[in-house]
């Protein structure tokens, strides 16, 4: 098909105009389709920038064994792009239904994954203006660094991507869950507003035990 979920290219592009529909699609005829790999290749491709990037910043410091370096960094992010994607899933399943969410697992995994796409393809432009030789600002202790007005344009589609990312990201949840934007949002803030009351609270019985002494 070449306008639906089956297409090869099509869901890659409509995830980013019509992110409900085409994420419904998707988990409707196969939900595992491509998640893993766009978990690996979004955290991967975004390691590989990041690497590139300092190696043209300080590449008279640049060791032989460099590109191994480099491989082996890409390798572990990717992997733990893929770990991420399932504790994430579980997570999200978890905050989801406590919401009235009825996504599964599997589900929440292919809107975390298919979500993204605009992050990826955010990473992939960085790289590619890097490697046509956009200058990379360098800091300097006790000075503000030069940017060049390219850096700035680069940056500027950046936050774009970031920012129509977030909205895929939350549309998608919302979608598999079968509920509003809002309550996708409020889902992903459900696991950290929990997490620092642990902390909080961690950090309290220890400094009342640690003020006894």
């Amino acid at each position: 098909m070449a306008n639906g979920a089956g297409g090869s290219i099509s869901p890659f592009l409509t995830i980013c105009t019509a992110p409900r529909a085409t994420i419904r699609r998707i988990v409707d005829t196969d939900p595992k389709r491509n998640v893993i790999a766009l978990a690996a290749v979004g955290s991967g491709i975004s390691a590989l920038a990041s690497q590139w990037s300092k190696a043209l910043v300080n590449n008279a410091n640049l060791s032989v064994l460099w590109p191994i370096w480099v491989a082996v960094t890409v390798a572990i992010q990717a992997a733990l792009g893929v770990l991420f994607l399932f504790i994430s899933g579980a997570v999200l399943k978890w905050s989801g239904s406590l919401l009235g969410g009825g996504a599964s697992r599997v589900e929440v995994r292919a809107a975390l994954a298919w979500s993204q796409v605009p992050a990826i393809a955010g990473a992939i432009f960085f790289l590619i203006a890097v490697l046509l030789g956009v200058p990379i600002p360098v800091p300097t202790p006790g000075t503000l660094p030069q940017i060049d007005p390219a850096f700035y344009k680069v940056m500027a589609v950046e936050g774009v991507l970031g920012i129509w990312g977030m909205v895929v990201w939350l549309k998608c949840l919302a979608e598999v869950h079968r509920f509003s934007a809002w309550r996708a949002l409020a889902a992903t803030m459900i696991p950290g507003l929990i997490a620092l009351a642990a902390i909080g609270f961690i950090v309290f019985v220890v400094g009342r035990l640690t003020g006894h002494h």
